[in-house]
């Protein structure tokens, strides 16, 4: 009887916060690594030792709030704007010279990569629709779900990159080495 009454009570408060699935939880994304470490902590989340924050509960004021205090974006599965804003060149080539190697769902739609050492940068789900990477060093990269279509990947070399569900569609992919 006693576990019929708590799950009667976990039900109830799913259905009174709608953001709550019964048993799962959500992990937001940031647009950096540090901004999802400070998140964490202010929101009582559990980092992901990435740019995620797994929480139990979205409550979207509080997130807002600790991202304008961190000065990031976010967003999670279900929110109606999932793509972050387009990141600089300059901004990704300092982070990456600081030793940053994550950047997840990062938007680098058009940008110019081309001879850039990306080995080793994590890239899941990045928008990379139409950059130019020709000639950039992606050995051991994580492109999992990235969108390379329409990108240059002439003289890219993909040794040991991770393209599990990669978006390939119309890219040149005709002198890269893989």
């Amino acid at each position: 009887m006693k576990n019929l009454w708590s799950k009667l009570l976990e039900l109830k408060e799913a259905i009174y916060s709608p953001n709550k699935e019964l048993g799962k939880d959500r992990t937001i994304l940031l647009d950096s690594a540090e901004a999802a470490e400070n998140m964490a902590f202010m929101l009582g989340g559990r980092w992901d030792n990435c740019n995620g924050v797994v929480l139990s509960t979205v409550d979207e004021i509080a997130i807002e709030a600790s991202a304008n205090l961190v000065g990031a974006r976010w967003f999670y599965q279900g929110k109606s704007c999932a793509l972050l804003p387009r990141l600089s060149v300059e901004v990704f080539q300092q982070r990456l010279a600081a030793g940053e190697k994550y950047f997840i769902n990062a938007n680098l739609m058009g940008a110019d990569l081309s001879n850039l050492n990306l080995s080793q940068v994590n890239l899941s789900w990045a928008k990379l629709r139409g950059a130019n990477l020709s000639g950039a060093n992606l050995r051991g990269a994580d492109l999992t779900q990235a969108d390379l279509s329409d990108a240059n990947l002439s003289e890219t070399d993909l040794t040991g990159a991770n393209l599990t569900h990669t978006i390939l569609n119309h890219s040149e992919r005709s002198s890269s080495r893989m």
